[in-house]
């Protein structure tokens, strides 16, 4: 199912009030969109306007879609502070780690094709990594011994390789600085000066932070998986992402770059520190106008509200987007499904997604329900809840990353929501 009234984003303001599906216009009285409280939805951009107001942020934007309706849909604020540049229903924006479900998507294509199983040794398509070494550290004192077993493609879904980025231990951050795998020291926003292949080299070469499949360790694994996807695909993986996500998603803003002609729509980047906001990425002199030879599987990617609500509702369709099905409902559900087994304590998380438990509607009516999630380091953020039909975006542009607002704004609409 494609998502209806979609035409919608790009007719919108700077400041939206309520979007609401097109046969809850009919009935302008009734108190629910979707089975959701229009006093939640009103609730909830009463948040986000006071968090803007307050300048706690410089601007964002929620959308609520249900049953394949988009609900509610309200942008507000800024994308560049300084400029007072609106933000816009269709403001590109940095998604960072929302991209790694899209690539672990696009992998799961490529399994379904039979390209590899989830078990595979990383080494059987990467030879590199058939000599792991795992950093033991005892006060000042390191030493490496060899991995108890390989390194596997399911170990790069669920971030259980052992790689980090850079930190974790004091004495693994000199290997990575060695091998130039580390992101840019002054924010942290730009990626390895290197390729995704010579990346792929060089964290063969630094040792891992554990053994593998011992604990959940959030790093360069996804950024791995990128790289093992141009080999399975046998191309570069910008150009399987457009071939097989992007293009059938309609997708038409997403990618590891923005555009000459789409530039006056990319949001700068904000950081806050002791209490004052800053520009740390201006849009029009950003890197990403012209996008780098790293391209991040694990964070890379610029996207619109628009185009990660595509994303978001072919996984709520179980694989189906607009007539064209890219996974089976059966790979959704493996990858709906903990492949962590307790090694991160109650922390669940599957082939790409955390698994969390919610809670919708309020008092007697309150149920449990498992929503699927993950977000970026901009503060971008999304959340899909499959049994309700219902699935929710957020995205701002501001470092460090809290996502205090999306979490915020996505618990007044689920305590609203039958």
């Amino acid at each position: 199912m494609r998502i209806r009234n979609s035409g919608i984003v790009v007719a919108l303001a700077a400041v939206i009030t309520a979007a609401c599906a097109s046969k809850t216009a009919d009935d302008p009285n009734s108190t629910h969109v979707e089975n959701i409280s229009r006093a939640a939805l009103d609730a909830a951009r009463v948040e986000l306007e006071a968090r803007i107001a307050s300048e706690r942020i410089v601007g964002g934007a929620h959308m609520v879609v249900r049953n394949g309706e988009v609900v509610y849909f309200h942008v507000a604020g800024a994308s560049d502070f300084e400029d007072r540049t609106p933000l816009e229903a269709d403001t590109i924006m940095r998604i960072y780690s929302m991209t790694k479900p899209i690539t672990s998507a696009a992998a799961m294509m490529l399994w379904q094709q039979g390209k590899f199983e989830l078990d595979d040794p990383i080494s059987k398509f990467i030879p590199a990594f058939g000599n792991t070494q795992v950093l033991i550290q005892d006060g000042d004192s390191t030493e490496t011994v060899p991995a108890q077993r390989p390194i596997t493609v399911r170990d790069t879904f669920r971030h259980s390789t052992g790689y980090t980025y850079g930190d974790g231990a004091p004495g693994l951050k000199p290997y990575y600085e060695k091998e130039g795998m580390l992101y840019d020291a002054e924010y942290g926003l730009f990626p390895p000066n290197m390729s995704i292949a010579e990346a792929a080299d060089s964290l063969a070469r630094i040792p891992i932070l554990h053994q593998p499949g011992a604990s959940f360790t959030y790093g360069f694994s996804t950024d791995l998986l990128g790289r093992l996807v141009e080999i399975w695909a046998g191309m570069p993986l910008d150009e399987y992402l457009q071939q097989a996500i992007f293009r059938p998603l309609d997708m038409v803003d997403t990618g590891f770059s923005v555009p000459e002609r789409k530039r006056d729509r990319f949001s700068s980047c904000h950081k806050w520190q002791d209490g004052e906001r800053s520009v740390a990425d201006k849009a029009a002199s950003s890197p990403y106008l012209d996008g780098f030879e790293f391209l991040s599987g694990g964070g890379g990617l610029v996207s619109t509200m628009q185009d990660y609500a595509n994303f978001c509702q072919m996984l709520i369709d179980g694989g189906e987007f607009n007539g064209k099905r890219l996974l089976e409902a059966s790979t959704i559900k493996l990858m709906f499904t903990d492949q962590l087994a307790g090694m991160a304590g109650e922390f669940r998380f599957g082939l790409g997604f955390e698994i969390n438990d919610r809670e919708l509607g309020a008092g007697n009516a309150k149920r449990s329900v498992t929503a699927y999630r993950w977000g970026g380091y901009a503060n971008t953020a999304f959340e899909i809840v499959p049994e309700a039909r219902l699935f929710q975006v957020f995205m701002r542009q501001s470092i460090p990353t809290d996502h205090e607002v999306a979490e915020a704004v996505f618990e007044i609409v689920y305590a609203g929501t039958d």
